[in-house]
């Protein structure tokens, strides 16, 4: 079976390093066990970004055996002009179209897509479905539309994005929670299914290669993109109130919180990494002794996912992914995001840690998220909806 990947934000370009990265996961996976895959990555460049190094043009290459087509162009029509929307989506349509040539002329045609973003995935899904009728499967990760900050633009929303979801084949999202809100925010009436990430396979090798942690104190680790949804100021002051200096926070992330965060965090025990490759990030959080997620919204949560299969406990709030990952044996998911929930599932956590067994961790985690799981999930989704 032959399946076209479409992702249509930044692939790991210097802005985006990690860009991609769950769908270039997938495709390794499907690739691994007898699929045809390839990624096409159409991307319409932002004028707020012209000023910043961007690739232009189309480029073709091999990552890790996996076809990749790009074609990154300029946008030049400012976001507050009424006809913004529907500019951007004739351009997308037109740079698809143009790249989906070039990949049939190299690859023949795929049997289906995986289209991921509700915003233009869907254009690009939608048109090559209308032209060469080739079924899709729509997931969504962004984070925005589980916390009601997506559309901003309610005729968009209604206009747009509402119609060409009902084109979609199969709608997967990662977890059942975030699905109930995304049924209700865009009106769907068909069944939606549920795919989580797949384990990234990089795992592997940390876990292989990587030696033990030196330092004795406890570490507690966030990792994550520093915004308001992080919700990262109460684990920060949690862990001031834990007073303890047996016990460190280090906290692995970039973005526009940096500042907010770096003002709060004069304690000796608590040390930021705003640049860290995924690399570093991994052996850092292998050296870990527990994760802690304080976000308001997430629809799934990977970062979860690998400190679990590390075999670190979680501490977590009870947002839309992590309530489904977060169990009694791998860690403590909070009833109420508070400062004194999170200090209190601290202690916890040290007082208590033989009770979080790592290899008991580490075996759940892949009972239920790993590749076999996966695979037999997307096979299950993908049978019916080819084009032959």
């Amino acid at each position: 079976m032959h399946i076209l990947i479409i992702y249509t934000g930044e692939f790991q370009t210097k802005k985006a390093p990690i860009g991609g990265i769950f769908q270039l996961n997938q495709a390794k996976l499907l690739n691994s066990n007898g699929y045809k895959v390839g990624i096409l990555n159409p991307c319409v460049i932002s004028p707020r970004h012209f000023l910043n190094k961007y690739e232009k043009g189309k480029s073709f290459f091999y990552k890790e055996k996996i076809p990749i087509f790009k074609f990154y162009k300029k946008n030049l029509m400012p976001r507050k002009f009424k006809m913004f929307n529907q500019s951007l989506k004739k351009k997308y349509e037109k740079i698809s179209l143009d790249l989906f040539q070039l990949y049939i002329e190299k690859n023949g045609m795929p049997d289906l897509c995986h289209v991921f973003d509700v915003r233009f995935g869907l254009v690009v899904g939608s048109i090559l479905k209308k032209k060469y009728k080739i079924p899709f499967i729509f997931t969504e990760y962004c984070v925005e539309t589980a916390n009601n900050t997506f559309p901003v633009d309610k005729k968009y929303k209604k206009i747009d994005i509402i119609p060409q979801l009902k084109k979609a084949n199969v709608i997967a999202l990662p977890s059942k929670k975030f699905s109930i809100i995304f049924k209700k925010y865009f009106n769907i009436k068909k069944k939606i299914h549920i795919l989580p990430p797949v384990l990234p396979p990089d795992l592997f090798k940390i876990k292989k290669n990587n030696q033990k942690k030196k330092d004795k104190r406890y570490r507690f680790i966030i990792v994550s993109r520093l915004d308001k949804n992080k919700n990262l100021l109460l684990p920060i002051k949690a862990f001031i109130k834990l007073n303890r200096t047996d016990c460190e926070l280090l906290i692995v992330g970039n973005g526009p919180e940096k500042r907010n965060i770096e003002n709060n965090i004069s304690h000796n025990n608590i040390k930021l990494i705003d640049k860290a490759t995924r690399n570093k990030m991994l052996k850092l959080l292998k050296n870990s002794n527990c994760i802690i997620c304080s976000s308001l919204h997430e629809t799934f949560g990977v970062g979860l996912l690998e400190a679990a299969y590390f075999g670190l406990p979680l501490i977590s709030s009870n947002c839309e992914g992590p309530s489904e990952i977060v169990n009694k044996t791998n860690g403590i998911l909070l009833k109420k995001n508070r400062e004194s929930h999170y200090l209190k599932a601290m202690n916890n956590i040290i007082i208590n840690k033989k009770k979080f067994d790592p290899v008991k961790i580490n075996k759940d985690i892949i009972a239920r998220y790993g590749k076999l799981i996966y695979l037999r999930k997307f096979k299950k989704l993908s049978k019916n909806y080819t084009s032959k």
